[in-house]
């Protein structure tokens, strides 16, 4: 599993833009304990990469659910909630996303 310490490293991918990363909300939260990103990395991918669904956030920016299709489904309440914080959506889209992302993270889990 990983802890907050792990992240420091982790912060590298950033490039130059990891100091900025690291000042947003959520920098020191974990996601999930069995992969490396936190709750700041969905903001910025929403704020300055054109995030808009969680597909996009967990699939192509963070790409968990390719490492861990399980945590991936784990984390996305929280992604989308955090998404919809930064979105001003509704309950709905909320809800939509949540589900869309679930079915196909389906596809990706071993039976």
């Amino acid at each position: 599993g990983y802890d907050t310490a792990a992240l420091d490293d982790h912060w590298r991918v950033y490039g130059s833009d990891a100091g900025a990363v690291r000042a947003l909300p959520g920098s020191d939260s974990l996601l999930h304990a069995d992969l490396p990103y936190a709750e700041a990395e969905v903001r910025w991918a929403v704020r300055y990469e054109q995030a808009r669904t969680a597909e996009d956030v967990l699939a192509r920016r963070l790409r968990a659910l390719l490492l861990d299709a399980r945590a991936a489904v784990a984390m996305a309440p929280r992604v989308v909630e955090i998404m919809v914080e930064e979105l001003k959506r509704d309950a709905d889209w909320q809800a939509e996303q949540v589900a869309a992302f679930t079915a196909l993270a389906e596809g990706y889990l071993a039976n």
